[in-house]
């Protein structure tokens, strides 16, 4: 069952390029961290409390890239059609029904990370790649 997904780009200080990618990902009980690079900046992108994520390459996204991709962005709230709603045909998704979780896919040149979460993440610079 594929999706037609909408998503919203996420505002951020860090304006995308085709050279950004997905350089770290740390998980604790306490936060998802990501690590993203471009040949223009550094930063990290928390998410304090989430319910799931995952990591997929970006050639098993394809059903995105009409709407997302490294030139309008690097961040993106799925309104519909993404992770979550694919979940959500599962009778035993509790998350989906219990909660109503955000969805985010931060995109990179090969990897991609979809993060269903309480709010949107805060990012942060780590340093310039300059």
């Amino acid at each position: 069952m594929i999706y037609e997904p909408k998503v919203v780009k996420v505002e951020t200080d860090f304006e995308s390029d085709t050279t950004v990618d997905i350089d770290e990902i740390t998980f604790d009980k306490e936060c998802l961290t990501i690590a993203v690079k471009s040949k223009c900046w550094s930063i990290k992108v928390h998410f304090d409390a989430i319910y799931g994520f995952r990591v997929l390459n970006e050639g098993d996204l394809g059903e995105f890239w009409s709407e997302c991709n490294l030139k309008t962005g690097w961040c993106f709230e799925v309104i519909n059609g993404g992770w979550n709603a694919l979940e959500k045909t599962r009778d035993h998704f509790v998350t989906g029904k219990l909660y109503q979780p955000k969805e985010y896919l931060i995109i990179g040149l090969n990897e991609c990370v979809s993060v269903l979460a309480f709010e949107q993440p805060k990012v942060v610079e780590t340093s310039s790649s300059n």
